[in-house]
């Protein structure tokens, strides 16, 4: 039998979420829990960091970067990169190539299924564990192990949607 899913339980009619899921008001995102920080009348504000360094052969401009990722990982837990090198192109591709993955039916997804018991963590699965306060988390991933490269098992990436070549 397949695990339960996420989107299997969106999509079963229920009218409310269920009360196992709903996070204690104090775990909700808030200004002050998301450590936001204003620029008047411009929102929330994220740590923009620039790797164009990355690769220089200057260790104090390799060490700042570093100091910068660091910083925002700990303080915000995202943040934008700039000079990266990844493509426009390369990025849109992903973000088609996911939501494609995405809207497929659940029975097409779940031959990519991930099996923890088996210790096959690479594929699809859903995040329905507790978490620290009790509740459920809601969310349905796909995870794709690429680093480090002796470990990255090209066999685990879907065949479809087409165009998501390996």
């Amino acid at each position: 039998m397949a695990p339960a899913r996420v989107e299997s339980l969106a999509l079963s009619g229920l009218a409310a979420i269920p009360a196992e899921y709903v996070r204690p008001l104090e775990e909700r995102p808030t200004e002050c829990v998301l450590k936001v920080k204003r620029v008047e009348d411009e929102g929330p504000q994220i740590p923009v960091v620039d790797v164009a360094g990355w690769d220089s052969a200057d260790e104090e401009i390799k060490k700042e970067i570093r100091r910068q990722v660091a910083k925002a990982s700990r303080e915000w837990g995202v943040m934008q990169l700039l000079n990266h090198g990844i493509s426009e192109t390369l990025i849109e591709r992903l973000q088609a190539a996911g939501k494609a993955f995405f809207d497929l039916p659940v029975e097409e997804k779940e031959k990519y299924a991930n099996d923890h018991a088996a210790g096959k963590i690479a594929g699809y699965g859903s995040k329905l564990a507790n978490n620290a306060s009790g509740q459920l988390e809601w969310e349905d991933y796909y995870f794709h192990l690429l680093w480090p490269e002796q470990r990255r098992d090209m066999t685990t990436w879907p065949n479809i949607p087409k165009n998501t070549s390996r």
